[in-house]
């Protein structure tokens, strides 16, 4: 007779057929699409590091927008232009075609726009309104610069669709030779949507769950493409890896000192060293600029949400070779959970010198400490995911205790970024950064519901912990030809050293019943000591990377090879661990730009990940690996602000740690993660901005010794979807307002298994899917009122019918998403 498994077994069987079949078309329709939009193009031309004002170019501009004129000219020559979209609105450019210096090629494109140029530091320029009409002749008079809004890969971006970025390739490369999918969420996007933390700033992103622990907003753990756990380590910051511990030492990062999130899809060790399979997350740091510019804001919202910040920054010199920037931030909130508190302090200046136009040392520091870190519990299956008889749990339940109950972290980065160039072929680059993090963690959590359906048991944990660190990365970047053969070539030493200290205790607590909780139980808790341990990591590597550019196509090569020690002290025991790995990866890609904006391209890259611990037969684990196959097309249309991503991806990682019962370990597992993804943002017109995402997963843990093997990992929804658009009124009675909504929907995912993964014929828990809406409102009184210039007001909504939802990352490790929440601020720029 069948049993009820191989009957499980089968229909997984015929399931997986199915979704093969459909990866099939839907990788044939990838193909397709990029053959249907690519057609055959002349010689498109590449970019380069910048001209100097006397070097002639070869141009490639049709007339077209200015804004998009200028585009292709910092593209095409490597400068670097400094204007304000105000200036250029509106404005078409004449364009040129054939060789000239990058100063008569700029002078040309704004011909008859009103508009001059003004040639500043080698390889750049500002653009400037004159005080007469255009056509004029004799000398122009100059006004003073507005804002900085010419694009670099490190500094802002003038609204929703960067086009540049050095998260790829760790040079400043357009994303249209990068080949490779890179979604950018830029500073003014973010704000749009009134992103309250990294993790809510990806929600309208493709290729993640963003926000996999439900309300929890205590740390930020995005699954990128299929893969994630909530201690990977995934997130860097200016190009460098977040240091981070096990248990609860993870630092979080303030989003308000972020001018970008880059987020690059896919194995990355190359260039990163150990990573994981699905891909990292970039946060560019704000840094200082050159002209003189202010903000202070203030919010309030929902669960007594107050916050004030200011951001300053600008000119210490007449020369402006010294520069500022201090960004500082303070938050208090409840949370929509009874009993837990947000709370935060934060302070960021940093200070950048430039001695000469060839040399830039920027120092960056940090300083943030959060008393309070919000809701961070757990809630049982039966009452959240399940009906329990006496109902569901309420979504301001809080399982914790204030007896016993605590969180403080202080958190503290100091490093530099530093930049010289030798002469036009020849730049060294150095960044540093050191990290001290500390920890102090008490909670009483849920362990599971008892047979009566509404009371809850619980224990205790306290942890203690500290990491500190540093990240180096030292670079030599080369620009050169050879024959046709247009090279950047990337010579690179990284270097990375943590030291975790952790101290845990353990206990039962007493239970509590959902329906009418008592708080105040947890107290003279007996705790046992569980764990008491430091753990050391040395990572060293040594990559290359070489970008070839020839004619339209545009080629990436790279390797790199790790060593890796890591020492692990045990305290209880007296034992001491010592385990050293090697790993080697590499990549590449080929990507071709048509001239009608269509760029097709193929990759390949690998990654590896340290593993620590030995199996049930006493040998050490190896690094797991991983691997990934993509295909996509780009679009960028010519004088069109918009860009247009469609991907598929094929990651297999290997040797994946995978468990017969919670103690008998072997490295035997595998994991499969294949999809398509969609990606449009685009500048529709002056007054309108559109983002819009699109996922399909189909994930897969292929071999195991649970009962996962066949199923989706956990969390990882098979779906996903959203869209956001914003139009703001130029004229008439709502001139100054702006009015924006979106939609986002997460589909179903698998969020463990009842009792365990280990017992054979588990129940699967399956997740339901969820849509939700946003909306926002934005007035700018400095729009009809010239004495009110750099004043707005903002609303936002999210949730914005108060949708209940559940996510799930075990048995009873369940937790209820965000509800409806409303955020008001006020704002003042100058």
């Amino acid at each position: 007779m069948m049993t009820g498994r191989s009957h499980y077994n089968r229909m997984q069987d015929v399931g997986r057929a199915k979704h093969r079949l459909t990866m099939r078309r839907l990788l044939a329709a990838t193909v397709l699409g990029s053959a249907l939009l690519a057609t055959q193009a002349p010689v498109f031309a590449q970019a380069r590091s910048a001209a100097s004002s006397s070097q002639s170019v070869s141009f490639n501009i049709p007339s077209q927008s200015l804004s998009s004129a200028l585009d292709a000219f910092i593209n095409q020559s490597g400068w670097q232009i400094s204007y304000s979209s105000a200036l250029v609105r509106g404005k078409q450019s004449p364009g040129i075609q054939g060789s000239a210096t990058p100063t008569a090629a700029l002078n040309r494109l704004v011909a008859g726009s009103g508009i001059s140029v003004r040639i500043g530091a080698p390889g750049s320029a500002a653009l400037v309104a004159r005080s007469d009409v255009a056509g004029s002749t004799g000398d122009a008079t100059m006004l003073a610069p507005i804002v900085i809004s010419g694009e670099t890969a490190w500094g802002p971006v003038d609204g929703y669709v960067a086009k540049r970025s050095a998260t790829g390739t760790k040079t400043d490369t357009p994303l249209m030779q990068t080949p490779q999918s890179i979604s950018i969420v830029t500073r003014e996007q973010a704000e749009a949507q009134g992103a309250q933390s990294l993790a809510q700033s990806l929600r309208y992103s493709a290729g993640v769950a963003a926000e996999v622990r439900g309300s929890a907003t205590r740390y930020d753990i995005p699954y990128i493409r299929g893969f994630g756990s909530p201690t990977d380590p995934v997130q860097f910051v200016d190009g460098l890896r977040l240091l981070r511990g096990g248990g609860y030492a993870f630092p979080q990062i303030e989003t308000y000192g972020v001018e970008r999130i880059e987020f690059l899809k896919g194995p990355s060790s190359t260039l990163y060293g150990g990573s994981m399979s699905g891909g990292l997350i970039n946060s560019v740091s704000k840094r200082p600029i050159s002209e003189q510019q202010n903000e202070v804001e203030v919010l309030f919202g929902s669960h007594n949400r107050m916050q004030a910040a200011f951001d300053s920054s600008g000119p210490l010199d007449a020369e402006g070779t010294m520069l500022y920037r201090i960004i500082g931030l303070a938050r208090k909130s409840d949370t929509q959970v009874v009993n837990a508190e947000e709370e935060r302090r934060y302070i960021a200046p940093s200070f950048t010198w430039s001695p000469d136009e060839d040399t830039r040392l920027t120092v960056m520091g940090s300083y943030q400490h959060d008393p309070e870190g919000g809701y961070y519990g757990i809630l049982p299956t039966v009452g959240t995911l399940w009906s329990s008889p006496a109902g569901k749990i309420p979504r301001s339940f809080n399982d914790g205790d204030p007896a016993y109950h605590g969180f403080d972290r202080k958190q503290a980065m100091l490093g530099y970024e530093f930049e010289h160039r030798f002469n036009e072929t020849w730049t060294v680059r150095h960044n540093l950064r050191y990290l001290d993090l500390t920890t102090v963690t008490q909670d009483v959590a849920t362990s599971g519901m008892t047979p009566d359906g509404h009371t809850i048991n619980r224990y205790a944990l306290g942890q203690d912990e500290a990491i500190h660190g540093v990240t180096s990365d030292l670079q030599l970047q080369g620009e050169f030809d050879t024959g046709r053969l247009q090279h950047t070539a990337l010579f690179g030493f990284d270097y990375q050293y943590s030291d975790w200290r952790q101290i845990r205790d353990y206990g039962g607590a007493p239970s509590i019943d959902f329906l009418n909780p008592v708080y105040g139980t947890a107290s003279n808790l007996v705790l046992a000591r569980i764990t008491n341990q430091q753990q050391s990591i040395r990572q060293s590597g040594l990559y290359l990377q070489d970008q070839i550019a020839l004619d339209n196509w545009t080629m990436v090569l790279g390797g790199r090879y790790d060593a890796i020690r890591t020492t692990t002290e045990n305290y209880l025991n007296g034992s001491s661990q010592t385990q050293d790995d090697g790993a080697f990866s590499g990549k590449v890609g080929l990507i071709y730009n048509f001239d009608n904006g269509v760029a097709p391209y193929a990759s390949y890259s690998s990654s590896f990940l340290p593993v620590s611990g030995a199996d049930a037969k006493g040998a050490a684990f190896k690094p797991s690996t991983a691997e990934q196959f993509e295909i996509g097309v780009k679009y960028q249309p010519a004088g069109f602000d918009g860009l247009f991503t469609l991907a598929y991806f094929d990651i297999t990682q290997h040797d994946v740690v995978t468990a017969l019962n919670p103690i008998t370990r072997y490295q035997s597992g595998e994991q499969r993660s294949r999809g398509l993804e969609f990606e449009a943002r685009a500048a529709v017109t002056d007054n309108i901005n559109v983002t819009g995402a699109f996922t399909y997963t189909e994930a897969e843990i292929v071999k195991g010794l649970g009962a996962d093997v066949g199923d989706y990992p956990i969390g990882i929804p098979d779906l996903t979807a959203s869209l956001w658009g914003d139009y703001t009124f130029d004229s008439g009675a709502l001139e100054g307002v702006k009015i924006g909504g979106g939609v986002r929907y997460v589909g179903k995912t698998v969020g463990g298994y009842s009792p365990n993964a280990f017992t054979p014929g588990a129940t699967r828990l399956d997740v339901p899917g969820y849509t939700v809406f946003d909306a926002a409102l934005t007035y700018d009184f400095g729009a009809k009122t010239s004495e009110l210039k750099g004043l707005t007001a903002q609303l936002n909504v999210s949730n914005l019918f108060d949708k209940t939802y559940v996510t799930c990352l075990s048995n009873n490790f369940c937790n209820y998403g965000n509800g409806r929440a409303v955020y008001g601020s006020l704002k003042y720029r100058w």
